[in-house]
C-alpha cells in the first residue's frame, strides 16, 4: 500500500505544478492491448506470445514545446502460453493441452518524451519502467484459473520502457494519442535466487485522451 501511495502523492505533485508552476500539464485517461512473451534463460518449452489488456492514468509536464516529462499509473496484464503435445505417460497417452499464465501489475512508467513538431506532432520516448506484483495465475485450455501463486515470483519487475506514437489535438482543452511502446523487463521476476531468471517483455497499443490544466 506504500508504494500505491507514493504513487499518487506523484500524481497530485504534477497537477499542483500544472496549476500553480509555468510548465503545462496534461492529465489523461488511457487503455489498450498487451502482447506479452516471457524470456528464459535455460532451454524450456517456448512460450507464445497472448494478448491482453492495460488501463490507466498518465501526466505530461511539458518542458518546452517539443520535450515533456510523463508518468503513468496502470493496471496491467501480461498473458503467455506453452503448448504441450500429446504424450505417454506410464502407459496412458495425455492429450496435448495448453497452460496460459498470467501475470497482473500496477506498472509505473517515467519517460521522457520529445514531439517532431509542435502542433499534432509524432513523439518518439524513452526511460524505464517499474512494476508491482500484484498476483500470478495459470489454468489449462479453457478451465478455471488457479488460486494465487505470486508467492512463487518477485515483488517487483523493472526495466526499459521505449515508445512512439501521434498526438491529435481535438481542441485547445483536449488532445488525444495513439501508441505503440514496448516494455522489456531487465530483472527475474522469479523469487528464488538460484531459479534460473524468467524475464517480460510486454509490446502494448495504447489510446488515450488527455485534457490540458
Amino acid at each position: 500500500m506504500k508504494f500505491l501511495k507514493v504513487l499518487f502523492l506523484t500524481l497530485g505533485l504534477i497537477c499542483f505544478t500544472g496549476l500553480y508552476g509555468q510548465n503545462k500539464v496534461k492529465l489523461g485517461l488511457h487503455a489498450g492491448a498487451t502482447y506479452s512473451s516471457l524470456r528464459f534463460e535455460a532451454d524450456v518449452l517456448e512460450h507464445d506470445s497472448e494478448i491482453d489488456y492495460l488501463f490507466g492514468i498518465n501526466a505530461n509536464i511539458y518542458l518546452s514545446k517539443r520535450w515533456s516529462f510523463q508518468t503513468e499509473i496502470n493496471y496491467e496484464r501480461k498473458l503467455a502460453s506453452v503448448f504441450s503435445p500429446e504424450f505417454v505417460l506410464n502407459g496412458q497417452v495425455i492429450n496435448s493441452f495448453r497452460i496460459y499464465d498470467l501475470y497482473e501489475f500496477v506498472t509505473v512508467p517515467l519517460t521522457v518524451q520529445y514531439n517532431f513538431s509542435d502542433k499534432s506532432p509524432l513523439y518518439v520516448k524513452g526511460g524505464f519502467f517499474t512494476s508491482y506484483f500484484l498476483k500470478a495465475r495459470e489454468r489449462i485450455n479453457e478451465r478455471e484459473w488457479s488460486d494465487d501463486l505470486s508467492q512463487y515470483f518477485s515483488e517487483f519487475d523493472s526495466g526499459i520502457s521505449l515508445g512512439i506514437g501521434k498526438i491529435f489535438d481535438i481542441s485547445q482543452m483536449f488532445s488525444c494519442f495513439m501508441e505503440l511502446r514496448n516494455h522489456l523487463g531487465t530483472v527475474s521476476i522469479e523469487s528464488e535466487p538460484h531459479f534460473e531468471y524468467t524475464k517480460t517483455n510486454s509490446l502494448s497499443f495504447i489510446f488515450c485522451w488527455q485534457i490540458k490544466i
